[in-house]
C-alpha cells in the first residue's frame, strides 16, 4: 500500500471516529459510508456483531439503527401488509397472515408496505437484506391478527 493511500484510509477512519464520538445518531449518508443500511438496520441486530467478533462496530451500528426494542403499549400494529417480492411466497408462510398479500412489481427492490385500519399506507420498508425468518418474525410481531 502506498503511503498516500495509507494516509487517506487512516484519515478517513479517524474522521469517522470523531464523527461517531460526537454524534448520537448519524445521517443515512454517513451510515452508508460506514457500510450500514440505516433504513433496514434494526438495533437488535447490532447485538449479533459480538458473535462474529465485530464488537468494535457495535457503537457505529447503534448510531445507524432504528430502535426495535420498544415493547410498550404505544407500539404501532399495522392492519395490513403488502410485500413486493416473489421469493417469500414460495413457502406456506403467507397463509399464516390473512391480512398479508403479495404484489408483483417487475424490477422493484423488495419493499414491505404497511397500512393502518383505514387502508392508508403509513410506512414503507426496504427489506432486501431480510431473510424469510426475519420477515416472518416481523409480521408475527407487528401485523394485527
Amino acid at each position: 500500500m502506498r503511503t498516500a493511500d495509507f494516509l487517506a484510509a487512516f484519515l478517513s477512519q479517524f474522521l469517522a471516529c470523531i464523527v461517531l464520538a460526537t454524534a448520537e445518531s448519524l445521517s443515512e449518508g454517513q451510515c452508508s459510508d460506514l457500510g450500514f443500511a440505516s433504513n433496514n438496520l434494526v438495533c437488535s441486530s447490532c447485538n449479533d456483531l459480538k458473535q462474529f467478533k465485530l464488537n468494535e462496530l457495535e457503537g457505529q451500528c447503534r448510531q445507524c439503527c432504528t430502535n426495535d426494542e420498544d415493547e410498550g403499549e404505544g407500539k404501532t400494529k399495522y392492519h395490513r401488509a403488502v410485500l413486493q417480492i416473489s421469493a417469500f411466497i414460495r413457502s406456506d408462510r403467507p397463509a399464516r397472515f390473512p391480512s398479508f398479500s403479495v404484489q408483483y412489481v417487475r424490477g422493484a427492490d423488495p419493499i414491505l408496505n404497511l397500512f393502518n385500519d383505514r387502508d392508508e399506507q403509513i410506512e414503507s420498508m426496504g427489506i432486501e437484506k431480510w431473510d424469510t425468518d426475519t420477515l416472518t418474525a416481523f409480521l408475527e410481531e407487528n401485523l394485527a391478527h
